[in-house]
C-alpha cells in the first residue's frame, strides 16, 4: 500500500484541539501517576528543526510527549502515527499527527518527505520513536529502524536529540515517570556520516541516555530532575495527613 489521498492523512493542527487534548491527557497522567521527573531540559532546543529520537517501552509514551509538547515547553511539534491507528482517531490528526505505513518503504519514504517538508518550512520539532515498535524497557541493545537517519539527511540543519523514557513503581501507588532528554547529536557531526552511520549514532545515544535513566530511577537519584507533573498521593500517605 502506497500513500494516496485516500491512505495518508496529514497533520491538520488545531488550536482548539491542542488545548483540548493537551489538558486531557495531562489530567490522565496525573491521574494515574505520582510524578513527572524531567532532566536535561536545557538540551532542548527551539533555534532549529529537532528530531526527537524517544524510546518506546509504553503505551503511555505517546501520551507523555503530547504533555510535554502542549502543556509544559510549548513547543510547535508533529508526530508519527501508523496509518491504521490515526484512520481510526482521527482527531490525532488535529493535534498535529500523521500517517505512516511502516510495512511498505515506498510509502513510508513519502510519509518521511512530507515530515521533511513540514520540519523545513516551520523549523518545528517532530517526535519519532526509532525502534518501530514497543520494546520493553529493559531491552538492550536499543535499535534503530533507518527512518531517523533518512529523515535527518533530508533536513541537514536539524539536530536529533535522544529521549528516555523509564517507568518505576517503587514508592509510590501509582508510579514514577522519569524521562531525560540527552545531547543534540548537531547537523556538523553528521556532516561525514552516512545513513548507516547515523542510524547507528541514535541509537547508540539513545541507549546512553536510557542507562542513565535506570541508573537514576534505580537509586532514586532526582538531583537532576525537575518535577514537571505532580499527581495524586498514595493511599498510605492520604491516610497519614489524615492521622492526629
Amino acid at each position: 500500500m502506497q500513500n494516496t489521498p485516500s491512505t495518508f492523512i496529514p497533520a491538520r493542527p488545531s488550536t482548539l484541539a491542542k488545548a483540548f487534548w493537551g489538558w486531557y491527557f495531562e489530567r490522565i497522567i496525573r491521574k494515574t501517576f505520582h510524578s513527572v521527573q524531567v532532566a536535561g531540559l536545557e538540551n532542548v532546543r527551539r533555534d532549529v528543526p529537532v528530531l526527537f529520537a524517544c524510546t518506546h517501552g509504553s503505551w503511555w509514551d505517546a501520551a507523555l510527549t503530547i504533555v510535554l509538547s502542549l502543556r509544559i515547553l510549548h513547543l510547535d511539534a508533529i508526530g508519527m502515527m501508523e496509518y491504521k491507528q490515526l484512520s481510526r482517531y482521527r482527531f490525532f490528526s488535529r493535534i498535529g499527527m500523521f500517517s505512516v505505513i511502516r510495512e511498505n518503504p515506498r510509502s513510508a519514504l513519502a510519509s518521511l518527505r512530507y515530515a521533511a517538508s513540514t520540519l523545513t518550512r516551520t523549523s518545528c520539532a517532530l517526535w519519532m520513536f526509532p525502534q518501530g515498535t514497543l520494546v520493553h524497557q529493559e531491552e538492550r541493545p536499543i535499535l534503530c529502524e533507518p527512518g531517523i537517519a533518512i529523515l535527518a539527511s533530508m533536513v541537514p540543519n536539524a539536530v536529533v536529540i535522544p529521549v528516555a523514557i523509564r517507568y518505576e513503581v517503587l514508592r509510590e501507588q501509582g508510579g514514577v515517570l522519569w524521562l531525560r532528554f540527552g545531547r543534540a547529536i548537531e547537523s556538523a557531526e553528521r556532516e561525514a556520516m552516512s545513513i548507516e552511520d547515523v542510524r547507528g549514532i541514535v541509537a547508540e545515544q539513545m541507549q546512553a541516555v536510557a542507562n542513565i535513566v535506570r541508573t537514576d530511577a534505580m537509586s532514586e537519584n532526582a538531583t537532576e530532575y525537575v518535577t514537571v507533573l505532580k499527581g495524586k498521593r498514595s493511599m498510605e500517605k492520604k491516610y497519614d495527613s489524615m492521622r492526629f
